[in-house]
Parts: C-alpha cells; structure tokens; sequence
C-alpha cells in the first residue's frame, strides 16, 4: 500500500461531495489551447480546473453558476473584484462559450466542447480515482535523458520531464535486454505518475510552478533479483503548512511484480495485504501483530523512553505508530519510520531493522532470502 501517494493525491484534489455533473471540455482561450473541467456541487457551487497544452500545470477554480451561467474564479472564491483570473461562460447544449478576464481587466474569447477521450490512448492508473484530464497529460508529458549513475556498476539512466520538475531513472545496458524490457515500461509508469502529482500541485489561491512537489531518488537495494530504490518528496500545493514523506519500492526483476511490506514479512498467519475489500482483515493484523512487533524489534535497540517533558510529542512507544509506517528496503535490512500527525511530522526519523533480526519473520510466499552477512 504505498500510502505516501495515496495521501499527497488526496491532498491534491479537494474533498467535498460528490458532484452532481461533471463536464470535461477542450477548446480555445484566445490563440492558447485549454482543457477544463467543471464540477456542479449542491447551493449552485462550481469547482474547475483547467491548464494549457503547452504548460500542462493545474490552474484550480472555484465559482457558482446560475441555470446557464457559470462564473468561475482563481485567486478568490468568487468575489466580482478580487480575483486573478474570472471566467464568465454560458453553458449551450454540452458546450460553453464567453470570455476568460484578468484583474487588470484583459478580455479573452473561449470556446469550449465536450472532449472526444477516444483520441486519447487510455492510462492504467493504479488507483481508480476521478482523473480524467489525466490523460489528456499522458499524452503531451515528454521525457528526455539527463545523466547516468552507477550503482553497483549497474547504469541507472535519468530522465527528466519537459513540463516540470520531476527526475527519475530507467534501467541502462548493463542490465539484460530481458531485465530491461521487464522494468524499464514500470520505471516509466512510476515517472508519469510522479509527473501528474507535480503537474496538479496548485490551489484555488497559488498557481502550479512545476516545482511544488521536490522529490529524491535514492537507489537502496540491487542483487540478480531484487531492486530498491526510495522516492522522498516534501511539497507544498497550498493550504496551510508544507508537507514530507517518503516511500519504499522493492521490484523483482525477473516478473516485474512490486512487493508490499506485508508480502515480505508476515508476523501472524492472518497476514494479509491491503485491499480495500479485506481492509478490517488487514487493520486488524496490523494492529495486534505487524505494529507491536515492529516496535519490539526497533526498541530492542533504541530503548525508548517516554517523554516527560510537555514540549516533547515524540512518544516512540506509541505503538499506533507503528501500524503503518512507511518502510525503505536496503542493503543492511529494512528501514521503518512511525508515522505521526502532521503537526508534529518532525518527529518522523528511520529505524533500521537488520534482515539478521527479520530472518525468522519472511514471508513464507516472499521467494528469495534476506542478507545475512
């Protein structure tokens, strides 16, 4: 379950009822091509969010809208006076059409359609989320080599997007044609992903600058079946505060199957991993066995104390944070970082658990051995 991803896309995108309609459109905003969508909420509310081909950056509107008429805003909810941007759009038929303003009071034509998705190649997202001018992204993101690394004297080969700052690496020719047939298409996918995270990183209030989302690609693991690597992203898309986290990725290079931690290690026989149709199943054993257990192996050599000063939250022997941690699988064993409220996120550090500690705990189904040595 990579839970870092999960929560930056939620942050992301606005949680509020379920829209009543929802219309996806192209068009023109003067010379520019632009694609929108538009959200009818309940008390007439409108949510949208357009960007433009050539920049691909998120740009999110709010506004209301009245039988026909739709007033959209950014940089205000929907104030006639203070606002960066206003469009002022009449809905006919399935189209829309009227004039897109700035505060300096610049005047420009756009004409909006219903998009044809047919044109566009569909994208298997990981998630079924309501991402629909997602792939209308895919289909202009451009990634272009920017370096090579070694790690093991294997070439790891990084790319970067044309849109936006987002790296990422591709296997290089040290590895098998096979090995890199198998890989080198989920490395991409892991980069379009990434890439649309950093492209929706705005707000109502703050434009996209192709840079909310800083991200850190470490590779942590490499033998003849496994790779590693760790993605740490600390970002700001608006709202009140900036945010971090990180995530852990192992891969089997012969499948190209990506373990969750719950494949790797199994604490109890009711092990099981995450799937929201057997979430209770998968709470439960996190609760009573992976997160006390994981504890117990961390303390064995921390010793944790708990604080006695009012000033200090970081209370290591909570054990509800250790139930879901994020998890980093290296080369002397596998780091794991509690997890605490975002109000006291400083106190998130690793903890390695050497795989000597762990032997006993693999997972029966997990098919290569830990390094002992």
């Amino acid at each position: 379950m990579k839970t870092t991803f999960k929560i930056l896309f939620f942050l992301l995108v606005p949680m509020l009822s379920f829209a009543q309609n929802t219309y996806y459109l192209e068009g023109k905003l003067g010379k520019s091509v632009i694609f929108m969508e538009i959200s009818e909420y309940d008390n007439n509310y409108l949510e949208g969010n357009y960007f433009y081909e050539k920049s691909l950056k998120d740009i999110r509107l709010n506004g209301k809208f009245k039988e026909q008429s739709y007033n959209l805003y950014f940089g205000n909810d929907y104030e006639e006076t203070d606002f960066e941007e206003k469009f002022e759009l009449t809905k006919v038929n399935s189209d829309f059409i009227g004039q897109w303003k700035n505060k300096a009071g610049k005047n420009i034509t756009v004409t909006l359609k219903k998009i044809d998705f047919s044109k566009y190649p569909k994208f298997d997202f990981d998630e079924e989320t309501d991402r629909n001018l997602d792939v209308i992204k895919v289909h202009y993101i451009r990634f272009s080599r920017d370096s090579i690394t070694t790690y093991k004297n294997q070439e790891m080969i990084w790319f970067t997007e044309k849109h936006c700052a987002t790296p990422f690496f591709r296997l290089g020719n040290t590895f098998s044609e096979e090995t890199r047939n198998i890989l080198n298409p989920i490395l991409e996918k892991k980069h379009i992903e990434m890439t649309l995270n950093q492209l929706s990183c705005s707000s109502p209030f703050s434009y996209n600058t192709g840079g909310g989302i800083e991200y850190n690609i470490t590779i942590t693991y490499l033998d003849t079946n496994l790779l590693g690597y760790h993605v740490f992203l600390s970002y700001y898309c608006g709202g009140a505060h900036p945010d971090f986290g990180g995530e852990g990725n192992i891969i089997d290079l012969h499948s190209g199957k990506q373990y969750e931690i719950d494949e790797i290690l199994a604490f109890d026989k009711s092990v099981t991993p995450y799937d929201h149709e057997n979430f209770m199943q998968f709470s439960d054993y996190r609760t009573n066995f992976f997160g006390p257990k994981i504890f117990e192996l961390v303390n064995q050599n921390e010793k944790f104390k708990t604080p006695t000063d009012e000033e200090d939250y970081c209370d290591y022997n909570d054990l509800s944070i250790w139930t879901f941690p994020q998890w980093n699988f290296t080369e002397l064993g596998i780091e794991f970082t509690p997890t605490f409220a975002r109000v006291i996120r400083s106190c998130e550090t690793s903890f390695l658990i050497p795989f000597s500690m762990l032997l006993e705990y693999k997972n029966a189904t997990f098919p290569y051995d830990f390094k002992t040595n």
